[in-house]
Parts: structure tokens; sequence; C-alpha cells
């Protein structure tokens, strides 16, 4: 893996986050990954940028119906996946720059146009896309059931085994920072293994401990 300068930008006093350094490394792992949260702009989009800072092949994806962003009213902003993060933080900008910049979510949009053109839906990617896929990360235990009933109601075009993993993360700048350095150490000792014999020494331990929760599917 490269070692890339990490570009930071603060969201508060606290959170620093990890920006997509220009022009983006081309990927160097050896297997995909894939980042899943609700919404594809703050936990998935983190672990995103710090891996392909690193040149990990890696996407994100959200399983919401839409991204829900909390509004100045107490009622979701939300947009419909799809929609250019650029168009997004543009839109947050213009109806309440002040309220959107405390709440952190318009310096999430940011970061995410340096990332990626816009948020992708889980459910919404073709079979024949995600077959490609090696190893599958979830910030969320909810969001995890979804994904693995996701997988199950599909039909198998290859039969590839798919390593879906869950490490429960609370939706916050802050906790999202910080499980992005975890998710790049895993994935770091996940390449130094053969994920056709086995995944790497201590994984499973993890997963015993309650730490991370761990599912071979198939696509």
């Amino acid at each position: 893996m490269t070692e890339a300068p990490v570009k930071r930008s603060r969201v508060d006093d606290e959170v620093v986050l990890t920006q997509a350094t220009q022009p983006r490394p081309d990927p160097t792992s050896k297997y995909r990954y894939a980042m899943i949260c609700s919404s594809n702009i703050n936990r998935s989009m983190e672990a995103h940028t710090v891996l392909q800072n690193e040149g990990f092949d890696v996407e994100s994806y959200g399983v919401g119906k839409q991204l829900r962003l909390p509004g100045p009213d107490g009622r979701a902003r939300c947009f419909d996946f799809g929609t250019p993060y650029a168009d997004i933080a543009k839109a947050l900008s213009e109806e309440g720059s002040v309220h959107y910049t405390r709440v952190g979510v318009l310096d999430l949009a940011r970061r995410a146009a340096g990332t990626k053109k816009a948020p992708q839906r889980w459910q919404d990617a073709a079979t024949i896309e995600l077959e490609r896929l090696n190893v599958v990360i979830v910030f969320e235990q909810r969001l995890f059931e979804a994904t693995m009933l996701d997988l199950q109601q599909r039909d198998p075009v290859e039969f590839l085994p798919v390593h879906l993993i869950c490490m429960d993360t609370r939706d916050s700048p802050k906790d999202a920072v910080e499980q992005g350095k975890k998710v790049l150490s895993l994935c770091r000792s996940i390449e130094g293994a053969d994920l056709a014999v086995a995944m790497p020494p201590g994984f499973l331990e993890s997963a015993d401990r309650g730490e991370i929760q761990y599912m071979l599917a198939h696509i």
C-alpha cells in the first residue's frame, strides 16, 4: 500500500474528517472492499476515504431509502441516492449554512464530493457488480442484517464468496473517524491473508469477543 499524505477537514473543535488525496491513488490492494452505512455520507464515507487514500480498491454504499440528514426544524432533510454530493452541499449551504455547519453535515457532504461523485444505494446495485467484492464492512447491526437479507434474496451469478463483517459504530463524525482507523488496520491484516483458505489470525477471536460480527455469504 502507498503511504499517502492524510488531509483532514475540521467538523468541530474535536473532529477532523479525512479528506481524499488528490489525485486519487490507483488501487493496489489484493482484495476489493465495500463500506456500508445508512446514508453513505458519514461512517461508510470516512472508511472509504481512509482506505482509498491508502491504495485500497474500495466502494461505499447506503442501505436506507434516502439520505436522511438532521434538518433545522427537527425533521430529516432527505435526498435521493444518486444526487451528487456537490449538489447536496450546495442545497444545504443555501437552505441553512449555519445549522448544517453546526451539526457537521455540510462538511460531510463536501468531504464526500472529493471521494466520489454521489451516494450509492446497495440494494440498487446489480448483482454482477457486487460479485466482484471480496469483503463488505457494515457499520450498524440493523444494516448488517439488511445487507445479509439482500444478499440472501439475490440469485447468485457465479456463487462467489463474500466476507460480510459488522463493526457497529455510532453515527457521529467522531465515532466514524475513530472507527476508520480500526477499519484500515483490519483491512491491512486481511490483505495479508488468503481469503480462499481463512480469515487472518485473530479475526474470528475478535468475533467471538463480540468486537465484530462475521458471516460468509455467496453471490
